[in-house]
Parts: C-alpha cells; sequence; structure tokens
C-alpha cells in the first residue's frame, strides 16, 4: 500500500492577513500599485529570461503594474540589468517572507523545471492569484481560471512571453479578479496546512492499525475454533 505524505504550509506564516502595507511602502511601493512578483533562487534555470521578457511586454501595452522580486542569488545583477526600475527586496525568510510575499499583488512563476510547486502554494496561502506555466510542480495546484493562471510554453521564449503577457494583464486591471482568484487559492491552500497533511499521516496508522487487530481476530478466532 502506498499513500503520500505532502508537503505543507505553515499557515502562521503564510497568510493573507501578513500583508503589510508599511513595509510595501518603505520600497515605495503605493497602496494601490499593483505589484508582480517573484520568488525564488535569482537563477537563470527559474525562467528569469521569460519574467523578464515578460515585463517587457507589459510595459509594452502599458499596462499598469510594479515589479517585486523577493529572493537572492548569482543571477541577480543580470536580473536588476533586465528590469530597470523593479523592487528587489533581497533574501527573506521566516515571518519576514511570508510578509513581503502576502504584500504582493500577482504570483509569476514561468519555471517549468519544479518538481512541487512549492512557491506557488505559498502564493496561494498569503492570497495572491498565480500566473504559471502549466508544468509540473504549478499545475496540480493552480487550477486555471479560478485560483490562477496556468501558461502553455511557447515555441521560444518571446513567444511565451507574450502568453504570459496575456495571462497577467488583466489581473493588473481588474482588482475584482485579483481578489476572487487570490481568496480560491487561499482556500485551496488550506487543503495543505500542516495540520490537514499530518493528518493523513495519522489516519493511515490507524487504519493499519485497526487491520492489524481485525487479523490477530481473526488468527485467535480460527485457533479457537
Amino acid at each position: 500500500r502506498v499513500g503520500l505524505w505532502s508537503r505543507g504550509v505553515e499557515r502562521s506564516v503564510f497568510a493573507s492577513e501578513k500583508r503589510d502595507l508599511n513595509w510595501r511602502r518603505s520600497l515605495g511601493l503605493a497602496d494601490d500599485d499593483v505589484a508582480v512578483v517573484f520568488l525564488g533562487r535569482l537563477v537563470m534555470e527559474k525562467g528569469l529570461d521569460v519574467f523578464a521578457e515578460t515585463i517587457v511586454q507589459l510595459r509594452k501595452r502599458q499596462v499598469p503594474h510594479k515589479v517585486l522580486v523577493i529572493g537572492d542569488g548569482p543571477a541577480r545583477g543580470w536580473f536588476e540589468e533586465a528590469l530597470p526600475g523593479g523592487i528587489f527586496a533581497g533574501f527573506k525568510t521566516g515571518g519576514d517572507l511570508g510578509s513581503a510575499l502576502a504584500s504582493g499583488d500577482i504570483f509569476f512563476t514561468p519555471s517549468t523545471t519544479v518538481t512541487f510547486g512549492m512557491v506557488p502554494l505559498l502564493a496561494m496561502a498569503c492570497g495572491l492569484p498565480v500566473v504559471a506555466a502549466s508544468a509540473t510542480g504549478a499545475a496540480s495546484l493552480v487550477v486555471d481560471e479560478e485560483t490562477g493562471q496556468l501558461v502553455a510554453p511557447g515555441k521560444d521564449t518571446g513567444e511565451t512571453a507574450e502568453r504570459f503577457a496575456e495571462a497577467i494583464a488583466p489581473y493588473c486591471t481588474d482588482a475584482k479578479r485579483r481578489a476572487s482568484h487570490g481568496a480560491a487559492g487561499e482556500k485551496r491552500s488550506l487543503e495543505y496546512s500542516w495540520e490537514a497533511i499530518n493528518q493523513v499521516v495519522a489516519d493511515l496508522y490507524i487504519d493499519l492499525i485497526d487491520e492489524r487487530r481485525a487479523l490477530q481476530a481473526a488468527e485467535a478466532a480460527e485457533i479457537t475454533a
């Protein structure tokens, strides 16, 4: 018998209520600015080139938004040059990470190499709609047109970026859409609270114990007979 013990979300750290307007303001974000968030280690395999080109496409379309990057890594210099005007908040952990993520407005991840989409799940827990590649990782977590948008990669970086920009743009201009999909994502993330995840394991142990007891009772009855 095989069961699945998934990763979980620490709800005391990652939740929409952790949004911090004062922290946003300290970075130069106005309360009505829409921040498109990147969170992760800044390495090229995370799709930084696609992210940057998507922002270029949004700017060409004159879609109002700001860019908030949370994280650090060897490609930070390249990313900063590719995203002039972007806000780089640096590496965060614990409560600071939860607050920073919840203080964004849209989470965007173009990566197609993630196995389990832990970061998209954290963004959902923080009430952000998620725009992600329809690949392993995000595809098992994000419900298309309900908690965000799943986008099929194009034949090259340019086409992929155009598809992502098309998916992100409505979130930048429609506050109700952001709120609706963000709330749906946070609700779905409750399935991955540590309480829910650990209950699955506890229930499995209880089932195994019950089966063992039933087997022992049957064996005892057979011996008695």
